[in-house]
């Protein structure tokens, strides 16, 4: 039996009992109290007779006596039932609206649909625990690119939101303790459609739960977790969770390589960032010092890439002594947001500064102060909640660190091209100049649209045309792949990044570069390109007239080909 239908057995019990109790009573009286008929006999009410105006009587007002009229004890008896009988009913209505209005059984509800949405999914799906800030964007982003997911959450408040969020499609939604094993199992933890799990909870330790039973119960399933400790990141990296992210260690990571690689930089950001930078926004001045406001988790990770980098720096903290400092000329007490603070801390001849205090108001007046002393910084600033995003936009700051974008953001980017996380780690053992000439063409390519990436899988299931015609003996090139179905002539706005072949990494393959079955390739270029691409992939006809100019098919396909080809 499921929970729902023995919780409302367990809760109406008693008005059941009480309901049948008294039917019973009435419909044995009418059978015992006696009566007469049209002609004055005595008769006495049969239990079908009994059962039947029973019955009728405890939901109707006016009705007539049967199968004779009654006498003065029958009516007696009727007036009893009429009263026992509305109790009872009123008594048992009030216990089924106090089912329907109890908060357990809606949960239970809740879970019972939830469970048979999940155990319904046909496509491939993602679980994120947690709808906060980060949650909220990861899952906004996944569904804008149509790709599945169910979200759990604790904070009904949460769960509301999304229900009111307009996303492209519906999405199950559960409030419940993630990190209880039961609801990971409803969510679908085990299905054979769901891809991994996404770890986004507020609680470090209930992101380590719900990694810990992912990873017992489908050791080979993608688990991706958000934390704010190195602690816990350690405690998670010791049983093979997939990929741990810290926002603070991103954002020094993306900071670091913007003043030392700035051309490396520019293509990470334009690879996982929507709203990427231009070209010219390449930093390139790299010596000076820079002021670092707070000296937390975020200003903590910061320091330690520039001493890597044995750059200058001046600390600024309103607690020092909690934060196991001392006094020096690279140390001063304060918030930052005054003057004098600052230019105690040299801002006059720093080349940045950094506020990264978990309060946004001090964290912009720091930015507007240090512009006044020195308008020639580089301006780097933390945003703590997403609803001042338009104040520090009209900020101009050069670079934002919102914790949940960077989180989404890279989390997007794990999910939507595998390939993509292989080819940053290469990235990394490039040289600058190469990495100045790939973003040059990256720009030539998209301008300043927004640069998409996409992977492709030679196999019979992904790409069933070039399989077939690789299997058949026949060659094919990375340029074949890049025309345009509808004009062979014309190249598609797009470029390869990677060739994954027998664990083997080509960065940027050449368009003549022949193609393997189970090859493996990393596009980027403009969205539409991806559309194209993908069904070029997929259909014969169209993948013929690209390598030899035949136009395949039927009627339609040729009268389609010539219409588009202007024949």
């Amino acid at each position: 039996m499921n929970y729902v239908a023995f919780l409302i057995l367990r809760r109406l019990r008693a008005p059941l009992i009480a309901l049948i109790s008294i039917y019973s009573v009435l419909i044995l009286g009418y059978t015992l109290i006696p009566g007469q008929d049209a002609n004055g006999n005595e008769y006495r009410m049969s239990f079908f007779h009994a059962f039947y105006f029973v019955s009728f009587m405890g939901s109707t007002i006016g009705f007539g006596e049967l199968p004779y009229a009654f006498t003065e004890a029958q009516r007696f008896w009727t007036i009893i039932a009429i009263y026992s009988s509305v109790i009872a009913w009123i008594y048992s209505i009030g216990a089924v609206v106090a089912i329907l209005r109890d908060e357990s059984f809606l949960r239970l509800l809740q879970r019972g649909r939830f469970r048979y949405r999940v155990t319904s999914e046909k496509d491939p799906f993602y679980i994120v625990c947690g709808y906060g800030l980060t949650g909220s964007s990861v899952v906004e982003k996944m569904t804008k690119r149509g790709m599945r997911c169910v979200v759990i959450d604790i904070d009904p408040a949460r769960i509301e939101a999304l229900e009111l969020d307009s996303l492209p499609f519906d999405v199950p939604q559960l409030c419940a303790d993630a990190s209880d094993p039961g609801v990971l199992n409803d969510a679908g933890i085990e299905h054979k459609n769901c891809i991994g799990v996404v770890c986004l909870t507020n609680d470090d330790h209930a992101n380590l739960s719900i990694a810990i039973t992912s990873k017992l119960l489908k050791p080979k399933r993608m688990v991706i977790s958000r934390v704010a400790t190195r602690d816990y990141a350690n405690n998670l990296g010791s049983f093979g969770t997939d990929h741990i992210l810290d926002p603070f260690e991103i954002f020094a990571d993306y900071l670091d390589g913007a003043i030392h690689q700035p051309y490396r930089h520019l293509i990470y950001d334009w690879l996982i960032s929507p709203e990427h930078k231009a070209l010219s926004s390449a930093y390139t001045k790299k010596q000076g010092t820079w002021v670092i406001c707070g000296y937390g988790r975020f200003g903590k990770a910061l320091k330690k890439r520039f001493d890597q980098q044995d750059m200058s720096t001046v600390i600024i903290e309103p607690k020092p002594e909690l934060r196991g400092l001392e006094i020096t000329e690279h140390v001063v007490k304060g918030l930052g947001t005054e003057a004098d603070t600052l230019l105690e801390a040299r801002i006059t001849i720093a080349v940045g500064v950094i506020a990264g205090t978990a309060d946004d108001a001090n964290n912009l007046s720091i930015v507007m102060t240090a512009r006044e002393l020195n308008p020639d910084l580089i301006m780097v600033a933390r945003q703590n909640h997403r609803l001042n995003r338009s104040v520090f936009s009209a900020a101009g700051i050069d670079m934002l660190m919102d914790p949940s974008n960077i989180i989404s953001n890279h989390i997007l980017g794990l999910l939507k091209t595998p390939l993509l996380i292989e080819f940053l780690a290469q990235l990394i053992e490039e040289k600058e100049e190469w990495s100045k000439e790939l973003i040059e063409r990256l720009e030539s390519i998209v301008g300043k649209s927004e640069l998409d990436s996409w992977s492709l899988v030679l196999d019979k299931k992904s790409a069933p045309a070039v399989y077939e015609e690789l299997r058949t003996g026949k060659e094919l090139t990375l340029e074949d792949l890049m025309k345009h179905p509808h004009d062979r002539r014309k190249a598609l706005d797009c470029m390869p990044l990677l060739l994954k072949r027998d664990n083997t990494l080509m960065m940027t393959p050449a368009g003549e570069t022949q193609l393997r079955i189970d090859d493996e390739v990393l596009m980027c270029g403009l969205s539409r390109a991806a559309s194209w691409m993908l069904w070029l992939v997929a259909n014969e006809n169209a993948l013929r007239y690209v390598v030899s100019g035949e136009e395949g098919g039927g009627y339609v396909w040729k009268h389609w080909v010539r219409q588009y080809l202007g024949q």
